[in-house]
């Protein structure tokens, strides 16, 4: 799946070069995240996450995006010991505007996400992949027609053994190619 993800990202990076200005731009981009998944009293339940991202832009509509993320190995001291997590995943989201304005917009997005957690306690290592429905809010700034800057919260409710459901919040920067 991760090469196929790739050639998608590879795709949106060569059009750029045949995108019309008044239809749709290609973009690519980073985010911060800090997530919260909900994985029980014994592991780490705050990550932070680098997530890269590519998408085309429709103009004035909205924009459909794909994304890779990974998290930083996290730990927990507790009671009965140290436990360890880690998250990473792929997947995409449609983002629509709700409202544009000069310099910007209002989004609103849904999304699949394919999130893996590795959870260690007490030497017994937990792995589980998961399906996940996306649901998010935020707004972008565009302070020059390249750059685009974006705050998103998302609420995520997984399919998976190790966790439910998930709140994440991103800070980020888009490039435009014109």
């Amino acid at each position: 799946m991760k090469k196929y993800l790739l050639c998608a990202v590879s795709a949106l990076v060569v059009s750029a070069g045949a995108a019309n200005a008044g239809e749709y731009m290609p973009y690519v981009g980073f985010d911060y995240v800090n997530m919260t998944p909900n994985v029980g009293d014994n592991y780490p339940d705050n990550y932070d996450i680098g997530n890269i991202n590519a998408g085309v832009k429709l103009t004035d509509l909205g924009a459909l995006e794909l994304f890779a993320e990974r998290s930083m190995r996290e730990k927990k001291n507790g009671a009965s010991g140290i436990a360890r997590g880690r998250l990473y995943g792929y997947g995409a989201d449609v983002l629509i505007n709700g409202w544009n304005f000069n310099e910007g917009a209002i989004l609103g997005s849904v999304g699949y996400g394919r999130i893996s957690t590795k959870l260690k306690h007490n030497g017994v290592t937990e792995k589980d992949t998961a399906n996940a429905l996306r649901l998010g809010m935020g707004g972008e700034l565009n302070p020059t027609p390249e750059w685009g800057l974006r705050a998103m919260f998302r609420y995520s409710l997984a399919s998976g053994d190790n966790f439910p459901n998930a709140k994440e919040f991103s800070l980020g920067a888009r490039y435009y190619f014109y």
